[in-house]
Protein backbone atom coordinates (compact mmCIF):
# COMPACT_ATOMS: atom_id res chain seq x y z
CA UNK A 1 0.00 0.00 0.00
CA UNK A 2 1.35 3.31 -0.85
CA UNK A 3 2.39 6.35 1.16
CA UNK A 4 -0.49 8.77 0.81
CA UNK A 5 1.12 12.19 0.83
CA UNK A 6 -1.48 15.08 2.71
CA UNK A 7 -0.63 18.57 3.73
CA UNK A 8 -1.88 19.22 7.08
CA UNK A 9 -1.15 22.37 9.35
CA UNK A 10 1.58 21.00 11.49
CA UNK A 11 3.63 18.96 9.05
CA UNK A 12 5.32 18.80 6.16
CA UNK A 13 5.71 22.60 5.70
CA UNK A 14 9.42 22.50 5.76
CA UNK A 15 11.46 23.55 2.41
CA UNK A 16 13.88 20.62 3.20
CA UNK A 17 12.09 17.09 3.74
CA UNK A 18 13.70 13.76 4.44
CA UNK A 19 12.09 10.81 1.96
CA UNK A 20 12.40 7.71 3.97
CA UNK A 21 13.15 4.57 2.09
CA UNK A 22 11.87 0.89 2.51
CA UNK A 23 12.46 -2.54 0.11
CA UNK A 24 8.98 -3.74 -0.74
CA UNK A 25 8.80 -7.01 0.55
CA UNK A 26 11.95 -7.60 1.67
CA UNK A 27 12.54 -7.72 -2.19
CA UNK A 28 16.06 -6.80 -3.83
CA UNK A 29 15.63 -3.61 -5.10
CA UNK A 30 15.74 -3.03 -9.12
CA UNK A 31 17.23 -0.69 -11.36
CA UNK A 32 18.28 -0.01 -14.35
CA UNK A 33 22.05 0.28 -13.75
CA UNK A 34 21.99 -2.46 -10.73
CA UNK A 35 23.51 0.11 -8.30
CA UNK A 36 20.94 1.36 -5.44
CA UNK A 37 22.84 2.44 -2.30
CA UNK A 38 22.02 0.46 0.68
CA UNK A 39 22.74 2.66 2.83
CA UNK A 40 18.83 4.43 1.65
CA UNK A 41 17.72 1.84 3.99
CA UNK A 42 19.64 1.51 6.99
CA UNK A 43 19.39 5.42 7.52
CA UNK A 44 22.84 6.36 6.81
CA UNK A 45 22.44 8.34 3.51
CA UNK A 46 19.12 9.79 2.77
CA UNK A 47 17.25 11.49 0.21
CA UNK A 48 16.08 15.41 -0.02
CA UNK A 49 13.14 17.05 -1.25
CA UNK A 50 14.59 20.52 -1.35
CA UNK A 51 12.68 23.67 -2.39
CA UNK A 52 15.00 26.31 -4.35
CA UNK A 53 13.78 29.60 -2.49
CA UNK A 54 14.49 31.34 -5.69
CA UNK A 55 12.25 30.19 -8.27
CA UNK A 56 10.23 27.88 -5.74
CA UNK A 57 11.02 24.43 -7.69
CA UNK A 58 11.07 21.60 -5.56
CA UNK A 59 14.19 18.92 -6.47
CA UNK A 60 15.42 15.89 -4.99
CA UNK A 61 18.83 14.79 -3.80
CA UNK A 62 20.84 12.32 -1.87
CA UNK A 63 22.77 13.63 1.14
CA UNK A 64 26.08 11.36 -0.40
CA UNK A 65 26.56 10.38 -3.93
CA UNK A 66 24.76 11.01 -6.81
CA UNK A 67 20.93 10.73 -7.69
CA UNK A 68 19.71 8.45 -11.03
CA UNK A 69 19.62 10.64 -14.13
CA UNK A 70 15.30 10.44 -14.50
CA UNK A 71 16.06 12.53 -11.06
CA UNK A 72 18.38 14.40 -11.32
CA UNK A 73 17.41 16.81 -13.75
CA UNK A 74 13.54 17.12 -13.12
CA UNK A 75 12.57 20.15 -11.15
CA UNK A 76 8.39 20.03 -9.33
CA UNK A 77 5.81 23.20 -9.06
CA UNK A 78 4.58 21.63 -5.92
CA UNK A 79 6.08 19.35 -3.54
CA UNK A 80 2.91 16.52 -4.15
CA UNK A 81 4.13 16.49 -7.99
CA UNK A 82 7.64 15.48 -6.94
CA UNK A 83 6.11 12.86 -4.14
CA UNK A 84 4.28 11.24 -7.50
CA UNK A 85 7.24 11.08 -9.22
CA UNK A 86 9.67 9.39 -6.77
CA UNK A 87 6.88 7.16 -5.74
CA UNK A 88 6.09 5.56 -9.07
CA UNK A 89 10.08 5.86 -9.68
CA UNK A 90 11.03 3.89 -6.54
CA UNK A 91 7.72 1.68 -6.91
CA UNK A 92 9.36 0.15 -10.05
CA UNK A 93 11.99 -0.68 -8.49
CA UNK A 94 10.90 -2.50 -5.61
CA UNK A 95 11.37 0.57 -2.91
CA UNK A 96 8.76 2.55 -1.12
CA UNK A 97 8.55 5.81 0.71
CA UNK A 98 7.19 4.98 3.85
CA UNK A 99 7.43 8.17 5.59
CA UNK A 100 8.34 11.96 4.75
CA UNK A 101 10.36 13.55 7.63
CA UNK A 102 9.76 17.75 8.18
Amino acid sequence: MPYEYTVTPSKNTGDDRILSLAQIDDKAPVSSTGLVDKRLFSGENKLHAIKDPENNFWYLKYEMGSLPEVLKHSRYTTFGRLFKHAEDYFSKRNIKIVEVID
